[in-house]
């Protein structure tokens, strides 16, 4: 079982990729600002899912923060833009992957299985 930290501004979207990893069986605390993100920084997370669109603090911001503040836990961000832009900001960020939106739970929870296993590895 993994902790993972969802930051999702969007409580439907939210609520379904808590119950997909909940069911999985991932711990997974929500947060629905990237302020409220950078404030959790401090807790041991395995992983990082992570919308890039939100108000105030965007999630881009929030990979690139956790970044400079050297910490290594993977991230996968989400995005509703799937254009090549988007993709390459965020894995420039330091996102270690990138979904669309709207994605398949099988393919959510492949992401997130490959990267907890790199981050066991």
């Amino acid at each position: 079982m993994a902790r993972i930290l969802l930051v999702e501004d969007e409580p439907l979207v939210a609520h379904m990729v808590r119950r997909i990893l909940e069911r999985a069986g991932h711990q997974v605390d929500w947060v629905s600002s990237g302020q409220a993100a950078l404030d959790k920084l401090s807790e041991p997370y395995d992983l990082v899912v992570c919308d890039l669109v939100m108000p105030g603090v965007s999630g881009l911001e929030v990979i690139q923060r956790m970044r400079a503040l050297g910490l290594s836990t993977p991230i996968l961000a989400l995005s509703a833009s799937v254009s090549e832009k988007s993709r390459r900001e965020a894995l420039e960020a330091g996102a270690q992957a990138f979904l669309g939106k709207p994605f398949e739970t099988q393919t959510l929870l492949a992401q997130v299985d490959r990267l907890l296993a790199r981050e066991e590895g």
